[in-house]
């Protein structure tokens, strides 16, 4: 995937026109499967408008080319999805680093946004361990982002949290990602 990513405007040489002019070549290529890292962080200094204004721009590349987009969502889901209902996005989203709470859960699934949890799962007193049953597994993916772990502990960690054979759950998470790319299963 490419995106150009939230904190990319703390850089004061930044250049939206020039940045996005590249990104939609980099995103002609046929071995890039998505957009993204793309989204919105209110944590972080750069100036909500501008990445709302980074973000849309990327949000209309990705529905020209026909390209999901995986996101960075820091404490923006409502902006998210409003978004989403602006721009009436066809193309599947993924929250990645997902570790909200049951209702975030509901709110983004109810908008059709798959969520990709990470290592936050290997920590029981974080509020994803104990809300992570309430995915949808037709909306689940995993990941270990920059995490030190291997992506087989987030596997087994997330087949004894949901109760569910590890075999079947790799199977059911790998039709997921063919199904959102259009890959053969």
């Amino acid at each position: 995937s490419y995106g150009i990513h939230p904190w990319a405007l703390d850089n004061v040489d930044f250049q939206i026109e020039e940045a996005l002019s590249l990104l939609e070549a980099r995103l002609q290529s046929p071995n890039v499967l998505a957009l993204g890292e793309a989204g919105l962080d209110k944590m972080h200094k750069a100036s909500f408008e501008r990445q709302i204004e980074l973000f849309e721009r990327q949000i209309e590349l990705s529905e020209a080319l026909k390209k999901p987009m995986i996101l960075h969502d820091v404490r923006s889901h409502n902006e998210i999805i409003t978004l989403r209902k602006k721009h009436k996005a066809q193309q599947p989203w993924i929250v990645h680093g997902f570790s909200g709470t049951e209702q975030d859960i509901k709110q983004l699934i109810g908008q059709g946004i798959y969520l990709s949890v990470g290592e936050s799962l290997l920590h029981p007193e974080r509020k994803i361990y104990k809300s992570f049953k309430f995915i949808d597994l037709d909306y689940l993916f995993l990941e270990t982002d920059m995490a030190e772990v291997g992506i087989e502990m987030v596997y087994e960690e997330a087949a004894k949290v949901l109760d569910f054979d590890i075999a079947v759950l790799k199977k059911r998470l790998f039709a997921n990602f063919a199904q959102l790319f259009g890959l053969e299963k």
